[in-house]
């Protein structure tokens, strides 16, 4: 009999984390593999989350409700569940004999990555030795396996396409450098660059814009109003055509830290990620608050971000206080030799584990070795 394993997708985000085991597994004739998303999601996520998950031609569980797609996960009674986070009753989606594992959707500055691990898991996939010491701190007891990050196991086994190909499908010369900007929904960046950012850089420089995928699916987030994000990349499509806009079908950016050449972000994952490919990253340290956070700035450290990863832990990355500094700042990212290469190399090596392309397998044989029947 086959193991049966499922894949939820809770929120579309936490595809990215799994496509390369999912790939992996397509072609191990021992899985049998399911696909699955929340139906509590908003209407515009869920719908294309669904169609994203059809699109790769593997049993999908769908329901109208959250109950019903509580019952259907059950019935199946899959040997493994796969969740990229764990901030819903995990224990009544599946019998108690299923293996529960957790391949986290970010590994970034948010204290969420500790605060969210539910009693249910059973073992939870790490990026490197720094996340375990990390997670131990915080009073984690769940069984930690050191795998690598799988998200970016396609960077280094061959599996994407080259800069240049990958830049002439977007329809950019690759004789040019290439910003890759990738704002999070909050605290962002992107309303303090508005239209700024493009007349800045059209003249020198390919411009890739990619908006957390909340930007367009929510209204609001803990009060700040996400629909002027919507309306700020509609006036840049409108006003600046040579700028590539990624839209949300675009969900995996793997694809796109290939064909940058500097990443631009603010406290997001997306740092500790594009690092592997060691190319230098600027992070924006200016954004837009909430008044909440006007009045009480270290609110939004206990909320937001890990005050620990957004200082000292940025130290391989170059910083810019304000827009306008964005274009000195390139000329140094590419006309001065790299200063961050050693400290870089010490962040990898930690933070990262191995760059082999081989982190899903080492998640595979991980499970394996968990079932009872393996």
């Amino acid at each position: 009999m086959k193991i049966r394993i499922v894949f939820d997708s809770y929120h579309l985000y936490h595809l990215p984390q799994f496509d390369p085991l999912i790939d992996l597994l397509r072609s191990d004739s021992r899985f049998q593999i399911f696909l699955t998303t929340a139906a509590v999601t908003l209407p515009d996520e869920q719908f294309l989350t669904r169609r994203i998950l059809q699109q790769r031609g593997l049993e999908c569980l769908f329901a109208p409700t959250e109950e019903e797609r509580m019952q259907l996960i059950k019935k199946l009674a899959p040997n493994i569940f796969i969740c990229g986070w764990s901030r819903y009753p995990i224990e009544d989606y599946v019998p108690l004999q299923t293996l529960v594992g957790m391949i986290y959707h970010g590994i970034g500055v948010k204290p969420s990555y500790w605060r969210d691990n539910s009693p249910r898991l059973n073992v939870r996939f790490v990026e490197g030795p720094f996340r375990i010491q990390q997670l131990r701190s915080k009073g984690i007891t769940t069984d930690l396996e050191l795998t690598g990050l799988v998200k970016i196991d396609p960077l280094f086994n061959g599996q994407i396409e080259s800069r240049d190909e990958i830049l002439h499908g977007l329809g950019l010369n690759p004789e040019r450098k290439t910003v890759l900007y990738a704002p999070t929904f909050y605290p962002s960046s992107f309303e303090s660059f508005g239209l700024k950012l493009p007349e800045m850089l059209h003249d020198d420089y390919n411009l890739i814009i990619k908006l957390h995928q909340w930007s367009y699916f929510m209204e609001k987030f803990s009060g700040v109003n996400l629909r002027r994000h919507v309306k700020l990349i509609n006036e840049i499509r409108r006003h600046y055509p040579q700028v590539v806009v990624i839209e949300p079908e675009h969900y995996n950016i793997i694809d796109l830290y290939q064909a940058a050449d500097v990443l631009m972000t603010e406290a997001s994952s997306t740092i500790y990620e594009f690092m592997a490919l060691r190319k230098p990253i600027i992070i924006c340290d200016f954004y837009r608050k909430k008044i909440g956070h006007l009045i009480m700035p270290k609110r939004i450290f206990r909320r937001r971000l890990d005050p620990e990863m957004h200082g000292n832990m940025t130290n391989f990355c170059y910083h810019i206080a304000k827009p306008v500094e964005l274009k000195a700042m390139l000329k140094v990212c590419f006309d001065i030799p790299d200063p961050f290469v050693d400290i870089r190399e010490n962040y990898i090596n930690n933070m990262l584990y191995r760059l082999d392309g081989r982190a899903a397998e080492r998640v595979r044989e991980a499970l394996l070795r968990r079932l009872p029947q393996a």
